[in-house]
């Protein structure tokens, strides 16, 4: 089961890891073994992810990949019990990451984290880019030893240019928003500096840190507010055009990293959602028909009980504490839109299974009134708002594909009036 760019893809939970244990999971896995996979499991991750779970997770997440042809650890955090690894997958036709922990008193797997697959193909430019109108310089936000790299993507000239800050959806995403072939940020990024618009983006924490506590400010805000400050900094940005756009979570954080990082002029939401994140999950797995009517219920049980604030606080569910969802669900993102006083642009693609109009309506209420505010709804375009044709579903982004240009339009018409 894959909620792509809503929830991470397994179950987290507390835990550490060591050598001896990555290799017998991944050698399990490797040989189809997933009965044995799953033998060092603690109690609670035998219950959440049993043998045939982690399969249909595996196959999901790096069934057209091809075998898996190595692991290595490429980084270890010291936790509470033992360390918390990193490690490197490589397939035939990718490389992608994982999290594994192990208690290192009974040498139990608590955790397990699978990261969508980052194709070896070479990343492509959309067709409204042009690459002799602007540059690209690395750049690194935040302090040692827990910088976050990035890139600026530069207009040609001299400036002072309008600028954005690029703000991700949920998991550990790198700064390209990469899934499968796909990478929407770079394509949104090459596109506006195509047009006089500076960009910054960046790896998100999760993507390179292990985080000592799970808070939305800690895994996003933080970052994003001090993306804006470095942005005001630079002499080639003019201070009073700059812009917050966030996708899917980033957009429904968009409006408090914005009151966060005063003054900004305006803010931009790709897929808002707006139900409850324990709504959107059943909403998903009864979509996609890939849970067991008895994995169903124990979801909508799990569900219910994050919507009424009943699991335990360190009780981990799909990916984080059930701290995390009260965290999320005891911030009124709409409220904040409507005393911002900004210019507000919201798009939503028809294509999209993730964000729906319920979600889009719940927006759409709460500005109700604001001359500020600004709905587009785009034909035929997904979650990533690339074009997708038949069925909505996670299989349309392993094709590659680049945001319409509708989107580039839109948002350059937005900035360019402020």
């Amino acid at each position: 089961m894959v909620l792509a760019l809503i929830l991470p893809l397994a179950v987290r939970c507390a835990g550490d890891t060591d050598q001896a244990s990555v290799d017998q999971l991944y050698s399990a896995i490797r040989d189809g073994k997933f009965t044995a996979a799953t033998s060092n499991f603690n109690p609670v991750m035998k219950a959440a992810l049993p043998p045939d779970k982690l399969q249909a997770a595996w196959q999901q997440t790096f069934g057209k990949e091809g075998p898996l042809r190595s692991w290595k650890i490429a980084d270890r955090t010291p936790g509470p019990g033992g360390d918390e690894i990193a490690v490197e997958l490589e397939f035939n036709h990718s490389k992608a990451m994982s999290t594994v922990a192990v208690a290192s008193a009974t040498g139990e797997i608590g955790s397990l984290f699978f990261k969508l697959p980052k194709s070896n193909a070479p990343a492509t430019s959309p067709p409204y880019a042009d690459a002799s109108k602007f540059r690209s310089e690395d750049m690194t936000l935040g302090e040692s030893p827990e910088k976050l790299p990035g890139t600026l993507t530069i207009p040609n000239g001299t400036g002072p240019f309008p600028a954005v800050v690029l703000v991700h959806g949920s998991g550990p995403n790198d700064r390209d928003e990469s899934i499968g072939a796909n990478r929407p940020f770079k394509d949104i990024a090459e596109g506006l500096s195509s047009r006089g618009i500076l960009v910054l983006r960046y790896d998100k924490r999760t993507l390179l840190h292990t985080l000592a506590s799970v808070t939305v400010d800690d895994e996003v805000i933080i970052d994003a507010v001090a993306a804006v400050a470095l942005l005001r900094s630079r002499p080639d940005v003019d201070r009073n055009r700059i812009f917050v756009l966030g996708h899917s979570l980033g957009a429904v954080l968009a409006p408090e990293i914005a009151s966060k990082a005063r003054p900004v002029a305006g803010i931009i939401m790709l897929a808002p959602s707006g139900r409850k994140i324990e709504q959107i999950v059943v909403q998903q797995v009864r979509y996609l028909h890939e849970a067991s009517p008895g994995q169903l219920v124990q979801i909508e049980h799990q569900a219910d009980e994050i919507s009424k604030h009943e699991m335990p606080p360190s009780e981990s569910w799909l990916g984080a504490p059930a701290s995390y969802y009260y965290d999320l669900d005891n911030r009124d993102e709409v409220a904040i839109a409507r005393g911002l006083g900004l210019p507000i642009l919201i798009l939503h693609g028809t294509h999209d299974y993730q964000v729906i109009d319920q979600d889009i309506a719940v927006w759409q209420k709460g500005l109700n009134g604001l001359a500020r505010v600004k709905f587009e709804e785009l034909p035929k375009l997904n979650h990533l708002f690339i074009a997708g044709e038949g069925a909505p579903g996670p299989k349309e982004y392993d094709t590659p594909g680049h945001v319409d240009i509708s989107v580039i339009d839109a948002i350059t018409s937005f900035i360019n009036s402020r």
